[in-house]
């Protein structure tokens, strides 16, 4: 304590002179190129057709798994929108292996572990982490999920009511409003654009979430990421050892309509007694798997999704000060196109103004392109970001796992980080002039046209909604 006191008390032009005369100025220093090389995660295939993806690591001593499941939402018959991820919460929530879930919650509690289940538009899937020395234990657990859920009935209400009221109060944010009313018509009909009522969760009953899990969750559809404090070859034996006994059958992917990649340009207009707009404009757009995805994502990066150095932002925001937020984004789609959209949020009285800007910063990406500079620095952003990807060795081995469920080429991700750092600014504005369409824009404006700069008929056909 005396040291650190004495420290103190030294004035540190004092210590600067303690610096050696042959040092270096920091301004001086260089150092080689960091050469980060992830680790490979291992391929094994149990015998019932269960592919696991394993990567070791025993710094600590932690398990964590995740189970992914080609029974993603838009498998949801249209009229029990909901159904897939109301099935994915029972299978934790409802009870499993004959353990009730008032059981489940008190033992995974004691064990210092947890058992997830969640679904999204791409698969459904069913994780678990653990202390490596409960692992055995939080597995069996981790498997009766999976495999055998109870769907309690009393649970199945319980979440039937829980959803119902938060289906009710999505009327009451016009954020939440206006994203769901727009990728509802960028859809078109498409399953990709449904979302849940209160009449397609009342009509889900407790053979709705048997017959789904039974008819999806199987193990050629099945593919899990495990990484953490474990020898390689026992567990895959402990794994074949949990799921080896669940039987494979054939499963019938359902046959989704055709997906429209040009939606009719329409301004569509939900009225909110607001002081601020919500407004978003886009179109479906490329698959993830394309190069023009890996092109048009860098695009994306400079005009808005960039933040603060984004032309979008700069210009909407900074320069003109008439958003709260703004930007823009590019969504990855597998099975179906994905979405290029730009948004803001922003004063009521210039909705006009920024709709026209939005519209104004695309077509000058594709009439000028990108400078060096814009260039330089998007490549630099997303190449060094990449590296969170890998800062942990169950981010690296679900990735290979969701690389193979979704049916990507092997070595996605590193060709795709080859291909940011060789893009030109040529490809860029020949990406942006291909891909993207000013001209056919589907528009969503949540607000007061009162109080609008301009009426929204000056960017095509108004058509007005009314909420449920």
């Amino acid at each position: 304590m005396r040291r650190f006191l004495l420290l103190t008390l030294i004035p540190l032009a004092t210590l600067a002179l303690a610096q050696p005369a042959d040092w270096p100025h920091p301004s001086e220093l260089s150092f080689a190129p960091i050469d980060f090389s992830a680790p490979e995660p291992t391929r094994a295939e149990l015998s019932n057709g269960v592919v696991v993806y394993l990567l070791e690591n025993r710094s600590l001593p932690l398990i964590s798994a995740t189970a992914y499941v080609d029974a993603p939402a838009v498998f949801d018959p249209a009229d029990m929108v909901g159904l897939a991820s109301f099935t994915a919460s029972q299978l934790r929530e409802g009870g499993s292996g004959g353990r009730t879930p008032e059981e489940i919650d008190l033992r995974l509690e004691f064990l210092a572990a947890s058992v997830e289940a969640s679904a999204n538009d791409a698969f459904s899937s069913v994780g678990f982490s653990a202390l490596a020395e409960n692992v055995d234990e939080v597995i069996a657990i981790w498997r009766d999920v999976l495999i055998a859920p109870d769907f309690d009935a009393e649970r199945i209400e319980i979440e039937r009511q829980r959803r119902i009221e938060s289906i009710r109060r999505v009327v009451d944010d016009p954020v939440q409003i206006a994203v769901r009313e727009f990728f509802f018509r960028l859809a078109e009909g498409h399953p990709s654009g449904f979302y849940s009522t209160e009449a397609t969760v009342s009509a889900i009953g407790r053979n709705d979430l048997v017959d789904f899990h039974a008819r999806y969750f199987q193990p050629g559809a099945t593919i899990i990421a495990i990484s953490g404090d474990f020898d390689g070859e026992t567990m895959v034996a402990k794994l074949e050892a949990a799921l080896g006994d669940w039987p494979a059958a054939e499963v019938e992917r359902p046959q989704l309509p055709a997906f429209n990649p040009t939606p009719t340009p329409r301004v569509y207009y939900v009225e909110k007694d607001l002081q601020q707009s919500i407004v978003l404009v886009g179109h479906p757009s490329v698959f993830a798997y394309s190069d023009a995805y890996n092109d048009l994502s860098v695009a994306n990066d400079i005009l808005g999704a960039g933040g603060f150095s984004s032309r979008i932002f700069t210009e909407i925001r900074t320069r003109r000060g008439l958003a709260y937020s703004t930007g823009s984004a590019l969504s990855q789609g597998f099975d179906y196109p994905g979405n290029f959209y730009a948004f803001s949020i922003s004063r009521g009285e210039a909705t006009g103004e920024v709709i026209a800007l939005l519209i104004e910063e695309i077509r000058r990406l594709q009439d000028s392109g990108v400078s060096d500079a814009e260039l330089e620095r998007s490549r630099e952003t997303i190449v060094n970001s990449a590296i969170f990807r890998d800062v942990s060795v169950a981010a690296i081995a679900a990735r290979a796992a969701r690389v193979e469920l979704l049916g990507l080429p092997e070595g996605y991700y590193r060709r795709y980080l080859e291909n940011v750092q060789g893009i030109t600014r040529d490809e860029i504005q020949q990406v942006a002039l291909q891909q993207l369409r000013p001209d056919e824009l589907v528009i969503m404006v949540v607000g007061n046209a009162e109080i609008f700069d301009r009426p929204l008929s000056d960017f095509g056909e108004v058509i007005s909604i009314e909420l449920e």
